[in-house]
């Protein structure tokens, strides 16, 4: 049978949420028989190298201003060249970018989005709107999402679907911890991890200032921080104006997030804002107790008390406070991080994921008649490369 040519459309070749998903959407879609490509709108990054390693094939169309046509004809001349037949785009700028494109070239359009708290102004609500009508179908990462979409931003009921993000578990519960003294800590420490881009919304101003409060009471603590972004340098010197700096390790972006995180005692998210957060649903599959902000999707997988803790978002002593118990009663972390971890293997399995995407493709193409002879209509009989 031949495999299905599909397109996914990001912001950028970067490592963030939504595009370290587009990246493990398309390794799961190859095995079901799709010839998946990813494309970025604005700008190149590190992930091309990891797409390019995968055999992703990837480009990106740098947008020159805010009105730019340039990366729109681009993506239309791709299209056509690829014979795609699904157009899967991450966040409002791309479903203008590539749901438009898509349309041009004949193509089926998945629109997802990550979170809401981007899409609050009421002309982003508007522009939704109006370019959802490119799509056929809108999911949302997360049951809070979806209702957000419907309730406020008034997208029809019929075209909305939850898809809920997932974890390679296996990947997280067989990593062999990382070497604490490559960080210069010692076993006796207990190690506080926090994977998440270096940009305010992440809240690591808050998550420093916790930090200060809790060294106070067990100065063997150490905080090992996963992500880089444009709030780097000014987090470094927070926290050497703290008096902390000699206990925090700023990582950078790392292809072993869960041998980094087999090595960390407990998790913690302290994000202002938020959507569904990846990190969360990894740092229980490593059977971590996780502390997050109370925002976003989050509650809808941590459960205060049940599945970790749940903190108010930029309230310093909270965090503390409840990193502090978690140091001290090791029983508590082993509990959370078990009980998490159950959860997680029992509802966030990146393979259903994977096939409710797959179905949902299968769908729109059936419902447009592009399913026809030669077009396999059960792609997990499919095996071997990506078909193009």
């Amino acid at each position: 049978m031949n495999s299905i040519p599909l397109a996914q459309v990001v912001y950028a070749l970067d490592i963030g949420g939504s595009e370290t998903l587009a990246r493990r959407l398309a390794l799961g879609l190859r095995r079901r028989c799709y010839a998946c490509s990813l494309f970025a709108v604005h700008d190149d990054g590190p992930l091309a190298d990891l797409l390019r390693a995968d055999g992703i094939p990837c480009r990106a169309f740098l947008r020159k201003g805010k009105w730019d046509i340039g990366p729109l004809v681009k993506l239309v001349q791709q299209f056509r060249a690829d014979g795609t037949k699904v157009v899967h785009t991450h966040h409002l700028g791309q479903l203008l970018y590539g749901g438009l494109a898509g349309r041009l070239a004949g193509c089926r359009i998945i629109h997802t989005e990550h979170e809401y708290y981007t899409l609050m102004r009421p002309r982003a609500q508007q522009l939704l709107r109006v370019l959802s009508r490119l799509a056929d179908r809108v999911t949302a990462v997360a049951e809070p999402v979806r209702s957000f979409l419907e309730g406020t931003v008034g997208l029809p009921a019929g075209k909305l679907i939850t898809i809920q993000n997932g974890v390679e578990i296996h990947r997280y519960e067989t990593a062999i911890p990382q070497d604490r003294a490559e960080w210069d800590f010692k076993d006796s420490e207990v190690i506080i991890g926090c994977v998440a881009r270096l940009s305010p919304e992440k809240g690591h101003t808050v998550l420093l200032r916790a930090f200060r409060k809790v060294i106070n009471r067990y100065p063997l603590a150490g905080l090992v921080l996963i992500g880089d972004g444009a709030e780097r340098e000014r987090l470094q010197q927070l926290a050497t104006d703290l008096g902390i700096g000699h206990l925090v390790r700023f990582l950078g972006l790392r292809a072993d997030v869960p041998e980094v995180l087999a090595a960390c005692d407990l998790f913690t998210l302290p994000s202002i804002q938020e959507g569904f957060p990846m990190v969360i649903l990894e740092a229980l599959a490593a059977g971590k107790a996780v502390i997050a902000s109370e925002v976003g999707a989050i509650p809808d997988v941590i459960r205060h008390g049940a599945t970790g803790m749940l903190v108010p978002p930029g309230d310093a002593d909270a965090l503390a406070d409840a990193l502090c118990f978690l140091i001290e009663d090791k029983g508590a972390r082993q509990r959370l991080g078990q009980s998490g971890h159950e959860l997680v293997r029992e509802v966030y399995d990146f393979e259903r994921t994977v096939g409710q995407y797959d179905d949902l493709y299968q769908r729109v193409l059936g419902e447009a008649g592009m399913l026809g002879a030669g077009w396999n209509a059960s792609p997990m009989s499919c095996r071997g490369g990506i078909g193009r």
